[in-house]
This record gives C-alpha cells, sequence and structure tokens, in this order.
C-alpha cells in the first residue's frame, strides 16, 4: 500500500504521477486517483473523482495498492 501527497503549488485542473517498477503486475485497489499499470516496467497514475482538481497550496492524500513480487525500493515518482 503506498499513499501519495501532492501539494498544489498552483492550481491545476489535473495531474498524473508515475514511477518505474519492474515487480508490479496490477493495481488491487486505488482511492483518489486511476491507475495504469504496464506489468513489471511502470506504473502511472492521475487524479480522480475528487482528487482530478488541485488548487494553489492544497494538499490532497491519494493511495493505491498493487500486487507486486516486492515492494519498490526508493521508487523516483515523475509528478507531472
Amino acid at each position: 500500500m503506498a499513499n501519495i501527497e501532492v501539494t498544489g503549488l498552483r492550481a491545476a485542473s489535473g495531474w498524473s504521477v508515475s514511477w518505474p517498477d519492474p515487480t508490479v503486475t496490477r493495481v488491487a485497489n486505488s482511492w483518489g486517483i486511476n491507475c495504469t499499470v504496464v506489468p513489471k516496467v511502470s506504473v502511472t497514475c492521475s487524479g480522480s473523482d475528487w482528487a482530478t482538481k488541485i488548487a494553489a497550496g492544497q494538499k490532497l492524500s491519494v493511495g493505491l495498492q498493487v500486487d507486486s513480487l516486492k515492494a519498490p525500493v526508493n521508487p523516483v515518482l515523475t509528478l507531472k
């Protein structure tokens, strides 16, 4: 399980985050985000429902559970 906290430095109508994960196979559950998986390659998630838009200074807490052979170690997140 991973919780992701996103802070809006400026207002945005949408956002996404991605990271490499060589052992991930699928997303089992998520909240506040829609995620896609390239099995054994990467995870990409974007804000959904109540977490689609973010205001300047606002903090959103979203998360997911994935099926994976092991937890990623120090994943490098890319926020767009």
